[in-house]
């Protein structure tokens, strides 16, 4: 809802106005935007101006709007905010404001919570992984074991470097028990035995390749930060990576974007994790290591059956001899870096053509098709494991997709969308500029989060009568549902695509809540 400016206020607005003045033509009715998200800063004018404030270089009108941002949120207020100023075109300015109806942007409104895409946890499901915390001690075979690892690394770190390896202080049984109880869960034997013996590896010694053991206190606290096991993996209902891709090799690793028991023990410091796995797929093992970060897609990728295994292969690289020494060991290891997606322009050839030229065909998952003239997507049985197709500026689509495919965002101007009846998987969808009718996707039993905003579409009332759950469309079609006085019975979340001023924002978000 929209909330008024006090007077303790003014001396804020006073000065934003003063700033967008210069961004905005006077002369003419005009409107200039922020949206404040997470820390985040978004800017939009209508109409459309090159020089809009963009939060890299006008450090005071970044902390002007911080400032009035915090003078504008009550305590505990996080939701995203919209702030604009508007010209008349005679003289008049006005500040507005107004919070996004949930904790989504302000064009989105979520209306059931709980609601997640497949392959998304919902909060609250039950925790059934990892062994519960115990008092018993390290397992000794394990510590003897992990014991002989460390001892065969310091003698190699010593030979390159001329010293020891500056490891952290050894932690104690009561430590560990004090860790896991506060985390509820078991740490693996081999990570136990590693903290009783070096505490940590925060000086990147190189014990475990490129990851370092992070201290027991900041795994505990990173574990219990927020929802455990998440980080980083888009779970907005209408992110860009709405499919949840598999790690390699198959079936090691649960196929969803967290895990309650993926427990962050390393990292690199350079933006990427490395976490054990306590809640494996049907071919993986408790205690197995994934890794995640600015250089994975994925959401995980798979590096080891264990620490141990992952200390072995280490050893095994220094006994070869073949490391070289820069400040730490230059050790080359398998990362699960493996290739997940693939960006094709297919132009005039034949699709079958172009995904013979793609060396990691046989692991895509996420295929983007460009430019192409014609489509036949039968030609996809080459690439087994995709689940999410994105055809952009297509002619000619031949529609045959295989049922690995969860996802499909379809810009083309030709395609018949009735070829897709029946598809047992396809759940998220998004069509650009080809016409569409509502009776060829009541025939997709799976669809659930739906994508119309750029494109014609010939019933749109008839869309409330989809079992849609996440649904995009533009003003004037969202108008349409409001002008029938229908939404999606199931509907969990809208998201009003385009521009919008604040006044608009809220009146379609009010509409929508009060409508369901």
């Amino acid at each position: 809802m929209l909330t008024p400016v006090t007077e303790d206020r003014e001396a804020l607005v006073d000065e934003l106005v003063r700033m967008v003045r210069g961004q905005l033509d006077p002369t003419r009715e005009s409107t200039w935007q922020v949206e404040i998200s997470g820390g985040v800063m978004e800017f939009r004018t209508f109409p459309e101006r090159a020089n809009v404030l963009d939060g890299r270089d006008h450090a005071r009108e970044f902390t002007l709007l911080q400032a009035l941002g915090a003078s504008l949120r009550g305590p505990g207020e996080d939701r995203p905010l919209v702030m604009e100023v508007s010209s008349d075109g005679s003289g008049g300015w006005t500040f507005r404001h107004a919070f996004a109806a949930s904790a989504a942007a302000v064009n989105t409104v979520v209306l059931d919570s709980d609601y997640r895409h497949p392959g998304h946890p919902r909060p609250g499901m039950p925790r059934t992984g990892a062994a519960a915390p115990t008092d018993e001690p390290t397992d000794p075979s394990v510590l003897a074991h992990v014991a002989g690892l460390v001892a065969r690394f310091t003698e190699h770190y010593q030979r390159l470097s001329g010293e020891a390896p500056e490891f952290g202080e050894a932690r104690t049984e009561a430590d560990l028990v004090a860790a896991e109880r506060e985390m509820g869960l078991r740490l693996p034997e081999d990570v136990r035995a590693l903290y009783r013996l070096i505490g940590d590896d925060r000086n990147e010694t190189g014990l475990m390749g490129r990851y370092s053991l992070l201290s027991l206190e900041g795994v505990a606290s990173e574990y219990l930060e927020g929802q455990p096991g998440a980080w980083g993996w888009d779970e907005d209902l209408f992110g860009l990576n709405r499919v949840v891709l598999e790690a390699d090799p198959p079936g090691l690793v649960r196929r969803v974007s967290r895990n309650d028991w993926w427990v962050v023990v390393a990292s690199d410091f350079g933006g990427n994790y490395c976490a054990l796995d306590l809640d494996p797929g049907p071919g993986g093992r408790p205690g197995q290591l994934l890794v995640y970060g600015r250089d994975y897609h994925g959401p995980v990728g798979y590096i080891a059956e264990s620490v141990t295994a992952r200390m072995e292969a280490v050893l095994a690289e220094l006994d070869a001899g073949e490391v070289e020494w820069d400040g730490y060991p230059d050790i080359s290891l398998p990362d699960g870096d493996d290739p997940y997606n693939a960006s094709e322009r297919v132009g005039d050839r034949d699709l079958a053509d172009v995904l013979r030229e793609i060396p990691h065909r046989d692991t895509v998952q996420q295929l983007y098709l460009n430019d192409a003239e014609t489509l036949d997507l039968s030609a996809l049985t080459a690439t087994p494991r995709v689940r999410e197709l994105r055809i952009n500026r297509a002619g000619h689509v031949d529609l045959r997709l295989p049922d690995t495919v969860e996802g499909l965002k379809l810009d083309a101007r030709h395609a018949d969308l009735s070829v897709l009846s029946g598809h047992p998987a396809l759940w998220d969808l998004t069509v650009k500029d080809l016409p569409v009718r509502v009776a060829d996707l009541a025939r997709l039993p799976a669809l659930s989060s739906l994508d119309l905003s750029e494109t014609e579409v010939d019933d749109v009332p008839a869309l409330a009568d989809l079992g849609i759950r996440a649904l995009t469309l533009n003003a004037d079609q969202w108008a349409q549902l409001r002008a029938a006085g229908r939404l999606p019975k199931d509907l969990a979340a809208a998201r009003r695509a385009g521009k919008a001023r604040v006044a608009e924002l809220v009146d379609w978000s009010g509409w929508v809540m009060s409508a369901r």
